[in-house]
Formats: structure tokens, sequence, C-alpha cells
């Protein structure tokens, strides 16, 4: 019996682990309880008063290119408005940095038109350098290397390998090691940048550390996100968690993942404290 208790512990441990935010599951609007998590600047959310809920703001009314991209399918970004989104087909972008400057949950292209996440090409099949150096495949990042294009699996791979220069966004040059090198929470030295997360070259849209600023000691650190509070949990989770209550004194920070997994933790928890 003790050994049933260790391996469900060890087997939910692992489904709850995460070292990185899977920014596919960031919270819809009506999953938000908590009223500051939905007046929350970064989010195209609104809270009304009347309903006391939480409610999507329409695509026309969103002024930040930001907001839109990120909206769950919703809205997508084209002559700098926002506009409701029908099918990734729509949206015109002759490459995938046109069509992810549109709406991240298109990353593809068929030359004309945006495409879904399922036509994102692997890192193996791109023959062209300058292709593969620009692409986000499913798997994560690709670079050239070898006359061969490849998931990139470092940071410090980019310069070493005559690659295009530093990622702006999941990696960083240090000058004194002359290197490019990963992101990490600690290169962060400001509170207003910790929140963000620290991105990172692996698999498209799953691929953020979350961070945390520890005041006691000044520094940015690693997050748990289950560990964050109410005035943090959906800011520093990049929206994929919420406060699970109406009071910041109550509750918790969960996760807007699916709720089948959720049970599934849940009835694992239940079986182990019955053994």
């Amino acid at each position: 019996m003790h050994s049933i208790q260790i391996i469900l512990i060890i087997s939910t441990a692992s489904l709850i682990k995460s070292t990185t935010l899977d920014l596919n599951n960031r919270c819809k609007c009506s999953e938000l309880i908590y009223s500051s998590d939905c007046y929350n600047g970064f989010s195209d959310c609104s809270w009304n008063t009347h309903q006391n809920q939480c409610v999507d703001v329409a695509c026309s009314d969103i002024e930040w290119s930001n907001h839109c991209i990120w909206s769950s399918n919703r809205c997508y970004w084209l002559n700098k408005q926002c506009h409701d989104f029908t099918s990734c087909e729509a949206i015109p972008g002759k490459d995938q940095s046109e069509c992810i400057a549109a709406n991240v949950y298109c990353p593809a292209s068929n030359g004309i038109n945006c495409l879904s996440m399922q036509y994102q090409q692997k890192c193996s099949d791109i023959k062209d350098p300058d292709t593969c150096n620009d692409y986000y495949s499913p798997q994560g990042k690709c670079m050239w290397k070898d006359q061969n294009c490849i998931i990139l699996q470092s940071c410090n791979e980019l310069w070493t390998n005559k690659t295009k220069s530093c990622l702006l966004n999941a990696c960083y040059f240090d000058a004194q090691s002359f290197m490019c090198k990963d992101m990490t929470c600690s290169y962060y030295t400001m509170e207003s940048q910790c929140q963000f997360g620290a991105p990172t070259p692996g698999p498209y849209l799953n691929n953020l550390i979350p961070c945390e600023w520890n005041t006691q000691t000044g520094q940015c650190q690693e997050a748990n996100p289950v560990d964050l509070n109410a005035n943090n949990c959906y800011s520093n989770s990049a929206m994929t968690y919420h406060w699970s209550s109406s009071k910041s004194s109550k509750g918790g920070c969960v996760s807007c993942k699916s709720s089948i997994l959720s049970i599934f933790i849940g009835l694992m928890m239940m079986i182990i404290m019955i053994m």
C-alpha cells in the first residue's frame, strides 16, 4: 500500500511540476473571479459591475497590438487595428513573422495567408538557412548548422556557430564572456521587468519561465505559480493562472489549464489521503 502511495505522489508531482508556462492555456476573461485580475493592464478583459463578472472587450475596442494578438483567437492585428477573428486563413501574411505579428495562434503561412499551429514546419523540413534561422517550430526555435536546420538547444549555439545574433526575446549577449546566453529570471534587475518572466528558445508558446521579485534580496528569481499571491498570480504567470477567489485573503493561484487534468490531480490526492 505504501508503494502505491509513493507512485501516486510521484505521478501527481510530475503533472504539477512545470519549468515553463504553456501560453496556450491563457485564461479566458470568463475564468477570472478576482476583479483585480480582470482589471489587469495586460489583459483584454473588462469587469462588468452590473453582472459582477469579467467579460471580453470587443476586438474593435482593443488599442494595443500586444493585447490583440494574444486574445485567445478572438482577434487579430492588421493595419494598426484590432479585428474580429474568424479563421487563421482569413488573415493575410506572407511568412511566419507577419502571421505571428497578427495573431500568435496562427504561426504558419502558405505564402499568402496565415495558417494555424498544426501547419508549422519542423526544423528538419526547412532547407533554406535564412528561413531556418527566423523560424519557430512546434518543438522550438530553429537554427542552421552544418547544412541542416536543427532545433536550437541553447542560446550560446547562436553566436558560436555564426548564425544570426542573439534573439531579442529569448537570449541575451553577455559582453564579459562574449557569448549569447539563455535568458534567466536573475538577468532582470528591475521589478517591473521581472513579472513578465524569462522566455526561452523552447517549444512554441510553451517556453516562458515564471519569475517573481524577492523583496528581501532585491532580486528576480524563478517562481512556482501556485506559490504566487493574489497580487501577482495572474500577471507573473503570463495570465495562465488566476486567483481562485473574489477576495485576496482567500483562495489560491490556480491554473487555467484543462479541467480534466485538475480533476485527475484531485482524484489522485483523494486516493492518497484515503490510503
